[in-house]
């Protein structure tokens, strides 16, 4: 009986405390109040409990009866279910997370750098083209290529983007050929390979997979990814949007009128200071339309996924502009390490009064207002122009530094200050950008009714400008005072040994004497396909053709002469 006692008055015990806790609202884990002394008990749900201590359990009906004969008057608790526990719970931890923005002064935290020196590496023995095997399902032949030609490939479209034309016949035209294209490969070799570059075996890829929008480019997406991951990223990183040009049939495609290219593809991208793009996606729309909604917004999980692949704790930064920013994300990458700085939008800031733009506006540009909140999170509003929000992790208002701009009411230049958070954003933000600005210097556009080829030809230039940004990465560490080469000449030059350009083919010659010509005898023309004429001078076509002399010959007045 003792035993029975004892047992009651600790689950009364328990009762009490998690209904104080929920009252109070000050702590959220409700498994604190049992880890000391139960670990050898079973899992127990509180029950209706009674003044006595008695309660409702089926196992102790002996118990209830005595209980019940002893007290005349019962008085009873409102029941309390595991599931209302989790749900007061919920609340109680989201009311404790609501901030208090106060304005007093910022202490920037430590936020020393500590770079990852391990340069990953991958064995490409397993990858497995199927250019071969998509030429067999779709023309029942092989086209017969191999890993250089598709290499000549990719070199001749890089070229291409150096000296742009109208169309890509023009580079074989005798007109306006190029040599360094129209050497290396045949035109309609090149436009055949173009034809059936595929990444995926469509006829072993499940339903499931086909689910994914992308899956016909999803394997070069992965290792491309791979590739691009095993270079140690650098301090500060940009999270932003990339515009993929396409204005053809997609159920991808979507229109962005703040755009420079309004119609494309969107992808998401973490991009370096250099320019160099760690991570990237392709944005497909809403995966989960019937998931609940995250703290952190649709576009906040997208800067959680693109920075989920760099190293917590080692005190990297990250910028995004007011489309992605909210003050839970920059809790989330707090907690993982990973400082924040980036614009946002005053409805995301609850319970947060700042100075009215007008206010700032009569004070003068360069005039700003701060708030700091319980977790060292910093918002400073800064009047330029216009007023423009910040929140940071790491970096607040000092030191103050001045800027120079253009005065219209004085007409000159006067100093206006600038706090130090504006100047670390915009000093940083720009690594998508100037990746843009690169991809678009010269990069070819082809046509093509497949649609995701846009999305490759774009990430083989991304491709190319991250190699570039290697080469100079490594060329200041080896050799500090050397120019580094340009990004339009990188590569090995065709003055090389191995890479120079194999001279043009030249067709057989099948030069007939001019006696045979004009004998007279046995000259019997037939109707062959249309060829061009063997002794024209000009572009000149024809479809008769001369068993004796085996070339085609165009059917000419009799008053021209041969």
């Amino acid at each position: 009986m003792s035993k029975r006692i004892e047992e009651e008055v600790r689950k009364q015990t328990y009762i009490e405390n998690v209904i104080n806790m929920i009252m109070d609202g000050n702590s959220s884990d409700i498994e604190q109040l049992g880890e000391d002394g139960e670990e050898d008990e079973e899992e127990w749900t509180p029950q209706t409990m009674h003044d006595d201590g008695s309660s409702d359990s089926s196992d102790e009906e002996d118990y209830q009866d005595e209980s019940v004969a002893q007290t005349s008057t019962e008085v009873e608790i409102p029941t309390t279910t595991q599931d209302t526990i989790r749900k007061e719970s919920v609340k109680a931890n989201a009311q404790r997370k609501e901030y208090r923005w106060r304005k007093i002064k910022y202490q920037a935290p430590s936020i020393d750098f500590i770079a990852s020196v391990e340069e990953g590496t991958e064995d490409r023995c397993d990858w497995t083209p199927y250019i071969t095997v998509y030429s067999v399902q779709k023309e029942g032949k092989s086209v017969n290529t191999t890993a250089k030609e598709i290499e000549q490939v990719l070199g001749m479209y890089i070229h291409m983007g150096l000296v742009q034309m109208s169309s890509v016949r023009a580079y074989w035209e005798m007109e306006t050929r190029l040599p360094a294209v129209c050497h290396v490969m045949s035109r309609d070799r090149f436009l055949k390979l173009l034809t059936v570059i595929h990444f995926q075996d469509n006829l072993s890829v499940s339903d499931d997979a086909k689910k994914d929008k992308l899956w016909k480019l999803r394997p070069w997406l992965q290792k491309l990814g791979e590739q691009f991951l095993c270079i140690p990223p650098e301090e500060s990183h940009a999270v932003d949007e990339i515009m993929v040009p396409f204005k053809g049939k997609s159920h991808l495609r979507v229109y962005m009128p703040a755009k420079p290219h309004k119609w494309g593809f969107k992808m998401w991208g973490r991009a370096g200071q250099s320019g160099f793009l760690y991570d990237f996606d392709i944005c497909q729309g809403a995966e989960n339309p019937d998931r609940e909604k995250s703290e952190v917004g649709v576009t906040g999980e997208v800067v959680l996924k693109m920075t989920s692949t760099l190293p917590a704790g080692k005190n990297h930064k990250v910028f995004a502009d007011n489309y992605f920013t909210s003050v839970p994300l920059v809790q989330h990458l707090k907690e993982r390490g990973i400082h924040y700085v980036g614009t946002i939008r005053m409805n995301r800031m609850k319970h947060c009064t700042m100075m009215d733009e007008k206010e700032l506006k009569k004070n003068g540009r360069g005039s700003m207002n701060f708030r700091v909140n319980q977790e060292n999170n910093i918002v400073v509003r800064w009047y330029d122009n216009k007023a423009v929000n910040l929140i940071s992790s790491f970096v607040g208002t000092e030191p103050v530094g001045n800027v120079k701009r253009w005065d219209r009411k004085s007409k000159t230049h006067i100093m206006v200050p600038r706090p130090a958070i504006v100047e670390t954003y915009n000093k940083f933000m720009g690594g998508v950008d100037l990746l843009d600005m690169l991809s678009a210097l010269y990069k070819f556009s082809f046509r093509s009714r497949r649609w995701y080829m846009y999305i490759w030809w774009n990430t083989v230039t991304v491709a190319v400008i991250n190699a570039w940004n290697l080469y100079r990465r490594d060329q200041k560490k080896l050799n500090p005072k050397k120019k580094p080469v340009p990004l339009r000449r990188c590569g090995r030059p065709l003055s090389s040994p191995e890479e120079t350009p194999t001279p043009p083919r030249k067709r057989p010659s099948c030069s007939v004497p001019l006696d045979v010509r004009r004998d007279g005898i046995d000259h019997f023309p037939t109707w062959e396909t249309r060829q061009r004429c063997k002794h024209c001078t000009g572009n000149h076509f024809s479809h008769v053709y001369c068993e004796k002399c085996e070339v085609l010959y165009r059917v000419v007045p009799q008053t021209e002469p041969l």
